[in-house]
């Protein structure tokens, strides 16, 4: 008797501006099972009421961290004007970049079973322009 290989979901790892999740489907078998948009991410209607559950459950202290994640990384583009550069100071880069390598490990460990998880999070670094640009725009402040 052949007893079937188990194969692994893929899960493709970042953050998308207001997605609300850093989980999706890496390849049509989990698409076809899990679907689309962020797999770790509750979807609510106008109302508030819950569409969608996560389809990926995560401890909570996982989820946390997702959540605040996503929330930081609303402020790496510049809020008055997007395509400016971000204000984002290395420091700020460090720390999120940490934080993302931090989340990577324990979802390795709470999916990684189950999920090949490919890291495609970019790692971001203070832009080259961020000092010049705030020398000409002094109504704008770093975020450090």
């Amino acid at each position: 008797m052949t007893i079937p290989t188990m194969t692994k979901g893929t899960l493709r790892f970042f953050f998308d501006f207001g997605a609300g999740g850093c989980l999706w489907a890496g390849d049509d078998a989990t698409r076809s099972k899990l679907g689309v948009g962020p797999l770790d991410a509750t979807v609510y209607d106008l109302q508030g009421d819950v569409v969608l559950p996560p389809r990926l459950l995560l401890p909570s202290n996982v989820h946390s961290l997702i959540n605040r994640l996503d929330q930081e990384y609303l402020s790496y583009l510049n809020p008055l004007y997007p395509p400016d550069p971000s204000l984002w100071t290395q420091a700020r880069c460090d720390r999120f970049n940490s934080d993302v390598d931090q989340l990577l490990l324990l979802l390795q460990v709470e999916l990684g079973t189950n999920f090949v998880i490919i890291d495609q999070q970019k790692r971001h670094a203070e832009d080259p322009a961020l000092g010049e640009f705030l020398v000409a725009n002094p109504n704008q402040k770093p975020m450090p």
